[in-house]
């Protein structure tokens, strides 16, 4: 539409003698695009992007509509018509349209109240795992059919759910999802990283664009299943992925960029995709065609256009067949073939840096960079591996010099070098995710002050007296809303309430443990109807369950106390470590010679000598 229309000079024309136009960006202002996303959804049944509203001059919504053509065709009515017609209309009936607009925002602002105080059972941990295998694909791993979108949000549920219930069928959803990402086209097999979504139901044909926050969840699914199955293939793609990110998205601040785009060239997968001529030209007439085998490439090419359907001659890659298969083929040895493709790709990879690259977003946002720290952290969690921590410091002391102010106030977008627009909700809750994650695993205190210098923030300024948190502070929009349903990626009050309950436990503070339980009562209705969408709400309630544990670690062996704290999976424990202000362990250790304190929710247990006290402890609880 921006190419057919906006960009259109007669197009420009009518708009500009019936409008004031203005354009959003929905990644700098996601409160605005959600009301105006309620409205659309309600106005004509529907919703997605290009999403265009025409507002009264005080901004109330009087038409919505996705795409338009720039004429009218197929009754579909075109641009043109439209600045015509509603130029005639606002003449005629503007009191009608203003009143008009008026009802709309009402509606949306008397949504009836959707709270339960049943929302924190083992019954909604099962309903949310129901609604999961009733969606899952069993040919292709994943969950719907097509377009497929990786939503690894709902593996990390199935992986508190196999712990707590033993569910092999539950960790096999989530290793056989993970396994086709990685061998299907929606990831980078050239250059590593993940493509938006997949436009088929086999994770072959991706949709080209490059997400932050794809990159971040799919790394912390890829981090905990790492923990649970010990699968090394996880590990290696989670250092890949980082890799592809510092090589690519990094700036020289420590945040990372928003996104690359689909299109190189006026074309997109211009810069993914390979004819058989070129990789004949690049690898070789043997290697070609060794590597063409395993990626599936074909001369007449295998990558259909996702807006015509046209094949282009050029091919996509993904494992169509793996080591042992190839070897088989060719007639010799599988370490001999993992050589060939790992030469190949390296061969490939610097013949696309000569290539046209796609345009890049070079925004630095909160919530995704503080989505990406929670992950880096749970990547190091996993794995002890520097090239994790290292990036998330980096992260940490971006967000801190940049964006955050001293009273705790966060903002949500950098830009040649100016941090602008105060944050919203997403910002808070994933910076304070972040920041809780690196403390744990850093035993850095100064990261745990930062992570409640923001909830407290958080809690003066976007919480809703009738429970849960609204998306923003700022009152320009025509109204604030309670965003809790889990979309691409987990709401701000999904991880709120994680948030919550890490204070909750840490603190033993009964104010943070009655906002949890506020917030998931808020919400409990909607869960109840659509477990589906609030899978890491219910991750949360997975925790308030329990039992969940808070193990305070002595600073002498810290390094090696935490690494066999965390050798196991575990997603009901966190760590926390005896700084200065945490007056509540100095009272318990002061008349003990023990050295280690571990708390649930309700209790803190007698002191124990050593970390694999701890370890048997917590483990005959949970089998309890």
């Amino acid at each position: 539409m921006e190419r057919e229309s906006f960009e259109d000079q007669e197009v420009a024309e009518a708009m500009n003698k019936t409008f004031i136009p203005i354009k959003v960006d929905r990644e700098e202002r996601p409160d605005l695009d959600s009301f105006y996303m309620n409205v659309c959804q309600m106005l004509t049944g529907g919703g997605g992007w290009p999403l265009n509203l025409i507002l009264s001059p005080d901004r109330k919504p009087i038409f919505a509509f996705t795409y338009l053509p720039k004429r009218s065709r197929r009754n579909m009515m075109g641009i043109i018509e439209l600045c015509d017609s509603v130029q005639e209309l606002w003449r005629d009936k503007q009191a009608e349209l203003v009143e008009q607009g008026q009802k709309i925002v009402d509606a949306i602002s008397s949504s009836p109240s959707r709270k339960s105080k049943n929302v924190i059972s083992t019954g909604t941990l099962q309903s949310g795992y129901e609604s999961l295998k009733e969606n899952y694909d069993s040919n292709n791993g994943g969950f719907g059919y097509s377009p497929k979108f990786p939503s690894p949000h709902y593996l990390l549920f199935l992986m508190r759910y196999f712990y707590r219930y033993r569910d092999i069928e539950a960790i096999d959803m989530v290793k056989a999802t993970l396994d086709h990402i990685l061998n299907g086209g929606i990831t980078d097999q050239i250059g590593f990283g993940f493509h938006r979504y997949s436009t088929d139901a086999e994770w072959k044909l991706p949709h080209f664009e490059k997400m932050l926050y794809d990159q971040a969840m799919i790394l912390a699914a890829l981090s905990e299943a790492f923990q649970v199955t010990g699968k090394g293939e996880y590990s290696t793609a989670m250092t890949r992925t980082v890799e592809f990110l510092n090589n690519e998205m990094r700036d020289k601040s420590g945040g990372y960029y928003t996104a690359l785009d689909a299109d190189s060239e006026g074309e997109e997968g211009r810069f993914y995709t390979w004819t058989m001529p070129e990789l004949i030209r690049v690898l070789g007439q043997e290697d070609a065609a060794l590597f063409a085998y395993v990626f599936g490439c074909t001369p007449e090419g295998n990558y259909h256009e996702e807006a015509t359907g046209r094949i282009l001659g050029r091919n996509i890659l993904f494992r169509e067949h793996n080591v042992e298969e190839t070897a088989v083929k060719f007639e010799i040895p599988a370490d001999q073939v993992e050589e060939i493709i790992e030469r190949s790709r390296k061969k490939l990879k610097e013949e696309r840096e000569k290539r046209i690259r796609p345009g890049r977003d070079d925004k630095i946002i909160s919530d995704m960079n503080g989505l990406l720290l929670w992950a880096l952290a749970k990547a190091y969690r996993a794995t002890n591996s520097k090239i994790f921590i290292e990036s998330a410091s980096g992260i940490a002391e971006f967000l801190s010099k940049n964006m955050i102010d001293e009273n705790g106030r966060l903002l949500h977008r950098f830009s040649h070098s100016n941090a602008e627009i105060p944050g919203f909700v997403d910002d808070y809750a994933f910076c304070i995710a972040g920041f809780i994650e690196l403390y744990q695993v850093s035993g850095n205190d100064s990261y745990l002050q930062t992570a409640k210098k923001l909830q407290s923030y958080q809690d003066k300024n976007f919480w809703s007296k009738e429970g849960g948190y609204y998306n923003t502070e700022m009152t320009d929009a025509p109204l604030k809303l309670k965003e809790y349903h889990d979309g691409a990626i987990p709401s701000g009050n999904s991880f709120s309430l994680n948030n919550l309950l890490y204070f909750a436990i840490v603190f033993g503070d009964p104010d943070m443990m009655n906002k949890a339980d506020e917030l998931a009562e808020s919400v409990g209705e909607s869960i109840a109807a659509s477990p589906f969408y609030s899978l890491f709400m219910i991750c949360g309630i997975d925790f308030a369950i329990g039992p969940s544990f808070d193990v305070v670690l002595p600073y002498n062996n810290m390094a090696s106390n935490r690494k066999k704290m965390l050798k196991d999976y575990n997603p009901r424990l966190v760590l926390s470590y005896p700084s200065a202000g945490r007056e509540d362990v100095a009272n318990a250790l002061i008349d003990s010679n023990k050295k280690i304190i571990a708390c649930t929710l309700t209790e803190c247990l007698p002191p124990f000598n050593s970390i694999n006290e701890v370890i048997e402890t917590i483990k005959k609880r949970n089998d309890v």
